[in-house]
This record gives structure tokens, sequence and C-alpha cells, in this order.
């Protein structure tokens, strides 16, 4: 006798919070779009590619649902049967899941001095991931049973996915933490941003926290129970939360700006620090004689990207100068010249 809360009755409720989960999807996809109408491409492509992903997803755990409880209704012995849709979940899942620890690893890199050191583990476990995904949907569909699939071979693989998946999200959640706690020391005299790095830290910790630990139960009761469905309802909403997690971290970036008293801090490291006004005087040389001027800007545009130092107790500030187009564009701005 098949026991149907664990199969059908954990596929239903793993689906209903998965649906769910992909409403708060699109609702942050459209504040992301509403908030930074401007964001540079490669994030707005990735948001876009997110948001895609989520339908499919969606659109596999209804298809599934609806050939366990009405094509397959009253036949206990389809319910060893795997669907197509079920196995495509997994891959579509691995995919949102390594886009989404890519780029926290591309933070890390960033945060990090361009370390490899910490970020190298991160792309290549998150590579390995996907890759396993991959051949547990392929041997999904070539195996069409779940009897089978639980064989030592495909099952290790299966298992590797997902420990592979939790790993990456405990390396992410501590290197951040890490790096957050630096921040925080060197900036421990100024408490508006000694509050934007603890908030951070919370949103770091809760984000790892949720993914790590979904990714966890549903390793544990494949692992625990194979002959249920438990794990499979489990792995549906895994997907949503790493979606959920990545719109997070980018849409939470207005409102620690709001709390530095500027909107616009993501942008440059200069409003992290709360520098309102920033004076630069540069000299340059043209083809027609030399000019020396000097530049006052309310908020640096993106022609200057400062890079700040912290030494000896107060912060260096070291700027490229820029061209004369990027000049144009720094706004707003005022410029004395002479010759």
């Amino acid at each position: 006798m098949v026991d149907l809360a664990s199969t059908l009755g954990a596929l239903l409720v793993g689906g209903a919070i998965g649906l769910v989960l992909s409403g708060i999807v699109t609702v942050q996809c459209i504040i992301f779009y509403n908030l930074y109408p401007n964001e540079i491409r490669i994030r707005r492509l990735t948001v876009l590619a997110v948001w895609v992903l989520d339908f499919l997803h969606s659109a596999f755990i209804v298809t599934a649902l609806y050939d366990y409880c009405i094509d397959f209704f009253g036949d206990d012995t389809r319910l060893e049967y795997i669907p197509w849709s079920v196995a495509l979940s997994v891959v579509v899942t691995a995919i949102q899941t390594v886009i989404v620890h890519w780029y926290f690893a591309h933070k890390i890199y960033k945060s990090s001095g361009q370390n490899w050191f910490i970020t190298g583990p991160i792309v290549l476990l998150a590579f390995l991931r996907l890759v396993a995904a991959t051949v547990s949907t392929t041997e999904m569909i070539r195996l069409h049973m779940y009897s089978a699939f639980n064989h030592r071979y495909p099952g290790w693989v299966f298992t590797t996915g997902l420990s592979l998946s939790a790993l990456v999200d405990i390396i992410i959640t501590v290197s951040l933490c890490y790096l957050l706690q630096k921040m925080r020391q060197r900036t421990a005299a100024c408490a508006p941003m000694a509050q934007v790095v603890n908030t951070l830290t919370l949103y770091t910790l809760e984000n790892g926290f949720l993914t790590c630990v979904t990714t966890t139960a549903s390793l544990i009761c494949w692992l625990a129970m194979p002959k249920n469905l438990v794990f499979m309802g489990l792995h549906f909403i895994i997907s949503k939360l790493y979606a959920n997690s990545l719109l997070i971290s980018l849409n939470t970036r207005k409102e620690l700006g709001d709390m530095r008293g500027n909107s616009g801090w993501e942008r440059t490291a200069a409003s992290m620090l709360n520098v309102q006004n920033l004076s630069i005087a540069y000299n340059q040389t043209y083809p027609y004689g030399a000019a020396t001027s000097n530049l006052i800007m309310t908020s640096p545009s993106a022609a200057y990207r400062s890079a700040f130092k912290f030494l000896d107790g107060k912060w260096v500030i070291r700027i490229k100068s820029p061209s004369r187009n990027q000049l144009k564009e720094a706004t707003p701005w005022k410029r004395t010249s002479h010759k």
C-alpha cells in the first residue's frame, strides 16, 4: 500500500510552497527593474535569466503535479514513475543555483581584493554541482523509475549534487560574514556604517541559512527515505529560495543606502563613506597646451570609481584621472580652467 501523504502529499505541499515563493520572485524582479532602471546590463540580464528560469521551474512543477494527480489518478504503481517534468526541474534548479553562487562568488572576489584562493573553490564546486544535476536529469529521463534511480549509480550523483550545493552555501556565508566583520572593525568609529554592516551580515546569514537548511533537508530525506517523495517536495522549493536570495541581495541596496542618507551608495564606494561633496584637483596636458582644473561633485558619477583604503586611522582616496569625455558625463560638476 502506497503512503499518499509521503508521496503525493509531499509533492503537493512542496509544489504549493514553491509556487508561492515563485510569486515573490516575480514581485522582487518588478521591484528591481523599478528601483534600478539604469543598472548595468549584466545585472539586468542576470535578473531576467533568473526570472525566466523560475517561470520554467514553476511550469515543470505544475506539469508534474498534473501528471501525478490527474493522469496517474487511481494508479498507485505510477507513483514510481519519474515524469520528464520532474527530471527537468532538477537541472533548472541547478542552473538557478549556479547563477546565484557565481553572483555571490563575484561579490566575494571584489570584496576580498580579487582573492582567487577564496573565490576559485566556490566557482569550481558550483560548476561541479551543475554537472552532477545534469547527469541526474539525464539518468531520470533514461530510467523513468525512482526504484532504478535509487541504485548506487546514479544515486550517488544526485547525493553529490545536493552535498556540493550545501557546501558552497556554507563557504559563501562564512566568507561574506568574515569580510563584513573585517569591514566592521575598520569602521567601528562610524555608527551608521556599523549599522549597515550589521544589517548586511544579518541578510547574509538568513539567505545562506535558508538555502543550506532546505538543501540539507532534501539530502537527508533522500538518503533516509528513498522510497517516498519527501525529498522531491523539498527540492521543488530550493530553486525558489536561491532566486529570492539573489534578488533580495540586489534590492536591499537602496534600503541600505537610505540608512547612510544616500540612495546611490551601491554605485560607488564614496557614497558608502558618506562623501557628499568631493573636490578633485587634477592636471592634464592636451595637444594644444596644459590645463589645470578643479572638479566639484556632490554625487560622483561612474567616471570616478574611487578606490578607498583605510590607512593610519583614516581613509585615503586614490582616483584615476578621467578622460575629457568622462569628465563631461560627471554631473553635477563645476570646472575652472586656465592655461
